[in-house]
């Protein structure tokens, strides 16, 4: 951890809001990131992410300081997602009207290569929506933000097993309804 991550930190423990809005002001863009990913929605992640600070201001005391401090951050934020995901009973289905329209997008041969791998990026994202969520939560951590396998391990407080499975089968399901799909739209042209 920075020197200048060390001092915030300890500031914020002493109930310095100057130093909280600082730190938030460093991460804020990282918690919401993370939590769009994984609702879906601006204004849930918004919500989340503001969700998470309150939690964040009101445990910093209970931070350890052996724990890597961006961990503990992802953590507060995915469990906030979850729980967000849980009241909500939002369990999405993949819309195939959204698939369409991504997929008619992608087969015009015109489009420059970084707006198909984004359009792929949207594509997958859906179907990530239908992942199991503990498959979900490893993958978006794992695959989409880059969080290595032992921080994901912390995060969700899960067997470094577990993780390795369900994000084997989240692949897994996520390469296989992309290959129907393409193949779909294979014999379609």
């Amino acid at each position: 951890m920075s020197l200048e991550l060390k001092d915030i930190i300890d500031k914020i423990k002493s109930g310095d809001k100057a130093a909280f809005k600082e730190l938030v002001e460093q991460q804020q863009q990282y918690a919401f990131s993370l939590a769009f990913r994984i609702l879906c929605n601006e204004e849930d992640a918004r919500d989340t992410v503001q969700d998470s600070f309150i939690k964040i201001w009101r445990n910093i005391k209970s931070y350890n300081p052996k724990m890597k401090f961006t961990t503990w951050i992802y953590k507060i934020v995915t469990n906030s997602a979850i729980d967000r995901l849980r009241s909500a009973k939002r369990f999405s289905q993949v819309n195939l009207e959204d698939v369409s329209e991504i997929l008619d997008k992608m087969n015009h041969q015109d489009l420059q290569v970084q707006l198909d791998n984004q359009e792929m990026g949207q594509l997958i994202h859906l179907i990530a929506d239908e992942l199991p969520e503990k498959q979900r939560m490893v993958f978006v951590l794992r695959d989409i933000q880059g969080v290595n396998s032992s921080e994901v391990v912390e995060i969700l407080g899960q067997k470094e097993t577990s993780v390795k499975s369900n994000l084997y089968h989240a692949r897994k399901f996520i390469r296989e309804k992309l290959e129907k799909i393409m193949d779909y739209e294979r014999r379609e042209i």
